[in-house]
């Protein structure tokens, strides 16, 4: 559970901390920069609730069942409902930052297909194609993301 002092802030001091945390956040301007800074900002239940709630979006987004995500990501049905009300109002942060994910999958996806293509149409010449073809599958598979 989250603690906050019971002594509230003066609204100046309330803002320039948050705004701190907006330029902390925005200062880390890679994945290992970000991963670094959660790791000192945040415990390892923080992070995995902030990433299931990424997740749910995610999902959401790609229209899976409630429940189906409810028991995947092992969240209360509550939980998946309060991140779809906020999907659904005219909030549009989950959606931007999911958006870029899925445009990034996208893209990946669609080079995957094309090398697939390739390697379909002409597989590497002076090599073992058996050996080549479950290399090829064995890569498919690591790169395959559960959802």
């Amino acid at each position: 559970m989250t603690q906050v002092s019971r002594l509230p802030l003066r609204r100046k001091v309330e803002q320039r901390v948050y705004e701190l945390l907006l330029e902390s956040i925005a200062a880390a301007d890679s994945a290992p920069k970000v991963e670094r800074f959660l790791s000192d900002l945040l415990s390892p239940t923080e992070r995995l609730m902030i990433a299931k709630r990424i997740s749910i979006a995610l999902l959401l987004i790609k229209n899976y069942d409630q429940r189906t995500i409810a028991k995947w990501l092992k969240v209360s049905l509550t939980t998946v409902s309060k991140i779809s009300t906020v999907l659904q109002r005219k909030s549009d942060g989950y959606k931007t930052i999911v958006s870029a994910i899925l445009k990034k999958e996208r893209f990946k996806s669609l080079l995957r297909n094309i090398d697939d293509a390739i390697g379909r149409i002409m597989p590497p010449l002076g090599r073992n194609w058996g050996h080549w073809k479950r290399e090829q599958w064995k890569q498919k598979m690591e790169d395959h993301k559960p959802f």
